[in-house]
């Protein structure tokens, strides 16, 4: 197994985009890569934000994964980077509307303007926080589970997943609320 994780680690984000497609180890490693990013952005918030964000980050990474075209001439890091923050800037437009505080895309913009420093001492400690990360998400989704979530990510309904899966749409339901409940506490 940690030859195989080697061997994900060499290959580029470009590489294992493609390869992604039909492999779930693939998507774990753009995961592990990109999870700190994820975190960044949402560290400007605390508590049930912040966890709300990650998710959402999360997701739109995910989404970068399953949409990305190498032929638009634009590196696939530039491009996710974009897809986490607009999926992060979406959910905080959505929950200032909800809660009557307006955010304005100066506040989006100031969110987004820093860049983190970091030391070689703690990046080592989130390259080890975020293996273990790798770990507990290749474990985490179960084989429906991932199919799911990966049709879900390209915005099918969940009455096409069912049909592409020969399963009911209650079961697409259910495997996405498991897959919701397993993302939010491995990502906490």
């Amino acid at each position: 197994m940690e030859s195989a994780l080697c061997e994900y680690k060499a290959l580029t984000d470009e590489e294992l985009v493609r390869s992604a497609k039909n492999d779930k180890k693939a998507v774990s490693e753009l995961i592990v890569r990109y999870l700190r990013t994820v975190h960044f952005l949402a560290s400007r918030y605390s508590g049930d934000i912040y966890e709300d964000l990650v998710q959402e980050g999360f997701v739109g990474l995910l989404k970068a994964v399953n949409t990305y075209r190498p032929d638009e001439n634009v590196k696939f890091s530039t491009y996710a980077n974009v897809c986490v923050k607009n999926k992060i800037v979406s959910s905080l437009k959505k929950n200032s509307l909800i809660n009557g505080v307006e955010f304005t895309d100066e506040m989006a913009e100031d969110l987004f303007s820093s860049v983190m420093t970091r030391s070689p001492e703690n990046i080592i400690i989130e390259n080890e926080r975020m293996d273990e990360v790798y770990k507990k998400i290749t474990s985490a989704l179960s084989e429906q589970e991932w199919k799911v979530f990966q049709l879900f990510l390209t915005g099918m309904a969940y009455n096409q997943m069912a049909l592409n899966l020969g399963v009911t749409v209650k079961s697409v339901d259910n495997a996405m609320q498991r897959v919701r409940r397993k993302l939010k506490s491995v990502l906490k």
